[in-house]
């Protein structure tokens, strides 16, 4: 084992089995025997990290490092190790024996780029792809002795360039397909140049409408073949295809469908001869839809395993076709959409053809009559019917001039309008136009400068279509300018005629200039004198314009002006090619209908700027219908209009006019309308605009308002109801049908808002009946309970609304009150309408009684009388009832303490000051013995007046106040007296009395003694040692007064308001004691307010304390003198 050891040394794992074979069993013989050639050879391939071979001998046995081991995959590791290499790779023995054999002859190496070898190492073959160099290994005889291979496996690096540019040339085969069949065609020739990676591959197609799958295209397997029908119904579209089309559909995920079924006679398919055996299935996800676009459905190598890179190479090729069937599809649907709008223009243009040419029949023999009767000198109009002729004059004209612009744009793109050109004398003829217009921008307060000099030579063109150029471009300037003035000037300029037409208007936006001849455009927020218009004159202008070889431009300053030029070549050809040469006679300035029609428009915006004059009354009144009044504002822009529904609404309504929405703004502001009746279109703030700020606004979002539109149709009306308008009327209108609108939403409105008082009514009862804390409830005609709010409920023992209008009147009451109800509570209740007092209801839980004050009433329809149901609102009185219990058993104990004090305690005082008294009749008795009986007796009798004290508190306190005793005395030697008894227990202390007036009067002599006692005592008690007490009575009137100061600490302020209540105490300086309960203040208010007099007290530092007691010298009437 040393020579093996020595020789196969190192190798990791490969070495580690090359030194376990037994090698004397191997054609290359014992390790012993082995060559140095061999030897050399084995050594650098264990020692290597690259991927290194060896084939020795003419069996070519093998040796093989660890970076070479996976090349072996699962199946031919480790026996490869020792083995022949014919024996472990049989199925590429035919690609690499002929090779070796010829390299041992001649010694030419081998090498090999990229090499597809088809390798049976991990249980199926596998495409595998490799890049080596063969050299040979000479023997120590110098013959080829062995084949040393040092090689890469490019299997991944092969594929993914291979697949990289399957899914290139599916990207750039399919960008630029505008069908979808082709698409999925051109997705199918793709695919079918990638065999390798795709077998076979099969796209079907959803139909939105019937769910079932189509088949758009396939690679691999001819369609109409078994695994790929052309059609699959949607119900059963896995069992009649084979196919889990279903399954991928449900899970909105890639399916594995192995074991296909056999090719039935159609052999292998794929590439290779085994043949694929199952495919992918994945649904092609189409955005905004649950149901899939369609699938693809792609079959797998058999050669190559199912990998996370296949899977992904697979998922890319499923969404390239899918943003191909879509681009696709978008392609389709833009052509169908550019087709349709084609024949939809096509179709406008022959319907405005048509209609206008109808128009102008019944338009002539309007505007004929009518003029017929505004200018009849024999029979003329009144002034009211004159004004109504007018306003349809002007409407008729507006209306044959739309009528003849939306002709002559039919004509130009039918290619049938063309310009009859003839000399004109272009400077006379503008000219004319232009000042056409000087009245009306006169009284617009604008100027208007017409620079017009001749030309050197006639111009050809059309006259008519001249004037149209002309006009519209005038009027157009004049409707956009409202400060400043309007030149119109015209110049021969080299080999062109140019005309300007420039104002001091508002000028155009910058990003409007673009546009600003297409048809129908118009400039968003532009302020005009009008928001009426078609958009269609400059484009109109621009096709005449044209039509003449010329061209139009515009130049334009916001909130400078604009200006428009157009120019006109002078070369005779200058009309387009297909005109008609006239004859060269200088035109005359046209007085054409035309003409009239724009001057009327221009001069109806300028009286739309004005207040619409009063109306003579003298047509026939309309029917009457019934008046319901109220105020009407009216908005619209149009002063005809403005005049016309003034005049149906003025006799039934106020109404206020505005010219557009921020004046009607305004002028609700000003005051509040009853309605609003309103055009769409307005120049400042449209309709809509004008509803939307008013629903926006708390004060106005309720006003009814009707639009008026000129848009027909249900649609429009929809639109207009759900911006929150009350009503939708279309132009025209009758004044039957307007004053109908009118009124009968002011009806609505009115009864609307009774409505919502009526409910701000009810949610206010709700909240109230919600928020008591007192049960209210509701029962029906038949005693069945309707509700019962919250706090009923809980009072109750009742749970929920379904538990309530399970019961009857009869339940809340107990069993034994019932009789009493049905008898006597329920006759009074029908007799009286209500029955009220204390009564006991049942609590549905426990069934105990709850005490209530029962208010009890019947509830009546106001319009019949007719009694409609019963209602209660019942308060819980369980609490008043415990606290009267517990103030007779607090009333009750005072009794009887009074009576304890009364006798218990008085009976041995008595005796003690009888005993105290005796004592000090003896003569015997010592100074010592005097003086300790003497104390008794004070002590005795302060314990006699503090237990009066009390007895006074205790009665005072069960109600009624302090019994008197009053009879006729000297307020002033009472107070004497009682000051003298003070002072007996204050000797050190000095009292000063002053009295003045009489002192007669009616007291309680001994209750008046307690008053002074108490206020002198608490003076002397509260007050300095060496200070002085004054006392004074004197009269006021039919009152006596008794004043008691003493100078000293001042009573705290927070103390003053609670003084005089029981037990309270007022605060000593340190060191001083008081004996005081805190009782004498509380009974001098209680004797005071016993004579029907008050006590009041004031306390400072400068003016020191002051007690104040103020009697009638009176009793009141209702006393007796002895009470």
């Amino acid at each position: 084992m040393g020579a093996v050891d020595d020789v196969l040394r190192g190798g990791g794992a490969c070495g580690a089995l090359l030194r376990q074979v037994d090698w004397a069993k191997t054609p290359v013989g014992p390790v012993e025997s082995w060559p140095q050639s061999l030897r050399t050879a084995v050594g650098i391939v264990l020692a290597s990290h690259y991927p290194l071979y060896l084939a020795w001998g003419p069996e070519f046995v093998q040796f093989y490092n660890d970076a070479y081991r996976p090349i072996c995959g699962r199946t031919k590791h480790p026996a490869a190790l020792g083995q022949a290499a014919a024996v472990t790779w049989p199925e590429v023995w035919h690609m690499l024996g002929p090779g070796w054999e010829r390299m041992r002859q001649t010694g030419e190496a081998i090498f090999v780029n990229d090499l597809m070898m088809p390798l049976d190492r991990n249980g199926f073959v596998e495409e595998c792809y490799f890049t080596y160099s063969h050299s040979p290994v000479r023997d120590e005889s110098g013959e080829v002795a062995g084949v040393f291979a040092a090689l890469t496996e490019t299997t991944a690096q092969v594929i993914g360039t291979r697949r990289l540019a399957t899914l290139h040339e599916l990207g750039a085969a399919t960008a630029d397909q505008t069908a979808t069949d082709d698409a999925c065609r051109e997705a199918m020739r793709v695919l079918a140049t990638a065999p390798l990676d795709v077998p076979f591959a099969l796209l079907y197609l959803v139909d939105d409408a019937t769910g079932s799958a189509r088949l758009a295209g396939t690679h691999g397997i001819s369609a109409g073949a078994p695994l790929a029908p052309e059609t699959t119904p949607p119900p059963d579209i896995a069992a009649s295809t084979g196919w889990p089309l279903g399954a991928a559909a449900s899970t909105g995920t890639a399916f594995l469908w192995e074991k296909l079924p056999g090719p039935s006679g159609t052999g292998a398919i794929g590439p290779w001869p085994e043949g694929t055996s199952s495919a992918w299935v994945q649904p092609l996800p189409r955005a905004g839809h649950d149901r899939p676009a369609g699938y693809l459905v792609t079959g797998l190598s058999p050669r190559l395993a199912l990998d996370a890179k296949y899977q992904g190479f697979l998922e890319l090729l499923a969404r390239s076709v899918t943003t191909a069937i879509s681009q696709a599809r978008a392609r389709e649907e833009e052509r169908r959409r550019a087709d349709a709008l084609a024949a939809l223009d096509r179709a406008k243009t022959d319907f405005f053809s048509n209609v206008s040419h109808e128009f102008r029949t019944p338009l002539a023999l309007m505007l004929g009559p009518v003029e017929d009767g505004l200018q009849d000198p024999l029979e003329p109009l009144g002034p009211r019917q004159l004004e109504r002729q007018r306003t349809v004059h002007r409407n008729g004209l507006r209306l044959l001039k739309l009528v003849n612009t939306l002709l002559e744009f039919s004509r130009i793109e039918a290619g049938r309008l063309h310009a009859t050109a003839v000399p004109t004398d272009l400077a006379t003829l503008t000219r004319g136009l232009a000042s056409g217009f000087r009245s009306t921008l006169d009284r617009a307060g604008l100027s208007l400068d017409v620079d017009c000099p001749p030309l050197p030579l006639p111009v050809k063109v059309d006259p008519d279509q001249w004037e149209k150029i002309v006009l519209n471009l005038v009027s157009n300037a004049f409707k956009f300018t409202h400060q400043g003035g309007i030149r119109v000037s015209l110049r021969w300029e080299g080999t062109q005629v140019v005309l300007r037409v420039a104002d001091t208007g508002m000028g155009i936006p910058p990003e409007e200039l673009p546009r600003i001849f297409d048809r129908f455009h118009r400039v968003q927020g532009a302020q005009g004198r009008s928001y009426e218009g078609s958009g269609i004159g400059l484009a109109l202008v621009r096709e005449l314009v044209r039509l003449h070889g010329g061209d139009v431009s515009v130049e334009s300053v916001p909130g400078q002006g604009s200006t428009f030029t157009v120019t006109l070549p002078t070369e005779e050809s200058s009309a387009s090619p297909s005109s008609q040469e006239a004859t060269s006679t200088p035109a005359s300035v046209p007085t054409s209908i035309t003409a009239a029609a724009f001057l009327e428009e221009a001069s109806g915006w300028l009286e739309a700027e004005r207040p619409p004059a009063p109306l003579a009354a003298h047509a026939v009144p309309l029917p009457v219908m019934k008046n319901v009044g109220g105020h009407v504002l009216f908005v619209d822009d149009n002063v005809d209009m403005r005049t016309y529904v003034h005049a149906m609404l003025e006799d039934r309504f106020e109404v206020t006019l505005a010219a557009n929405g921020l004046e009607a703004l305004e002028a609700c502001r000003a005051r509040m309308p009853d309605l609003i009746l309103s055009d769409v279109m307005m120049p400042e703030l449209d309709g809509f605009g004008l509803l939307r700020r008013l629903r926006e606004t708390p004060a106005t979002a309720h006003v009814p308002f009707i639009l008026l539109s000129a848009r027909a149709g249900e649609e429009a009306t929809v639109e207009g109801l759900r911006m929150g308008a009350t009503d939708y009327l279309v132009k025209p209108f009758s004044s039957r049908e307007l004053l109908a609108r009118v009124e009968g939403n002011l009806a609505a409105a009115r009864a609307r808002q009774e409505q919502r008082r009526a409910e701000r009514e009810r949610e206010k009862l709700i909240a109230v009946v919600e928020q008591s804390s007192d049960l209210i409830g509701i029962g029906g005609p038949d005693g069945r309970a309707v509700f019962i709010n919250e706090a009923g409920q809980r009072m109750l023992g009742l749970e929920g609304p379904d538990a309530v209008r399970s019961t009857h009147l009869f339940d809340y009451f107990l069993e034994e009150d019932r009789p009493y109800v049905r008898d006597v509570i329920m006759p009074r209740l029908r007799e009286h309408g209500r029955w009220d007092g204390e009564f006991r209801l049942r609590n549905f839980r426990t069934g105990a009684a709850v005490p209530v004050h029962y208010n009890f009433f019947m509830l009546r329809d106001a319009a019949t009388g007719e009694d409609i149901g019963i209602a209660t609102v019942s308060r819980d009185i369980t609490e008043r009832h415990q606290r009267e219990a517990e103030a007779r058993e607090q009333r009750e104990f005072e009794q009887q303490l009074i009576g304890i004090v009364s006798h218990d305690l008085r009976n041995p005082l008595n005796a003690i000051l009888l005993s105290a008294h005796a004592l000090l009749q003896r003569d015997d008795l010592g100074e010592r013995a005097t003086k300790n009986t003497g104390r008794i007796i004070s002590s005795a009798e302060r314990a006699n007046r503090l237990i009066r004290d009390l007895l006074d508190v205790t009665q005072a306190r069960l109600g009624g106040g302090l019994p008197v005793q009053r009879r006729r005395m000297d307020f002033h030697e009472a107070t004497r007296q009682s000051v003298e008894e003070v002072q007996v227990a204050f000797p050190e202390r000095q009292v000063v009395l002053e009295q003045h007036g009489d002192g007669l009067g009616t007291w309680d002599e001994e209750r008046l003694g307690q008053v002074v006692q108490n206020l002198v005592t608490n003076a002397l008690r509260y007050s300095e040692p060496g200070s002085t007490v004054r006392v004074s009575t004197r009269e006021d009137g039919n009152h006596l007064v008794l004043e008691v100061h003493n100078e000293g600490r001042p009573i705290p302020p927070e103390m003053l308001p609670t003084l005089f209540q029981a037990m309270r105490r007022g605060h000593h300086d340190e060191g001083r004691s008081s004996r005081s309960v805190g009782l004498g203040l509380y009974i001098v208010q209680q004797v005071a307010r016993a004579h029907g007099g008050d006590v009041s007290a004031t306390s400072s530092h400068e003016a020191g304390t002051t007690f104040t007691v103020r009697l009638p010298r009176e009793a009141p009437p209702a006393y007796d003198i002895v009470s």
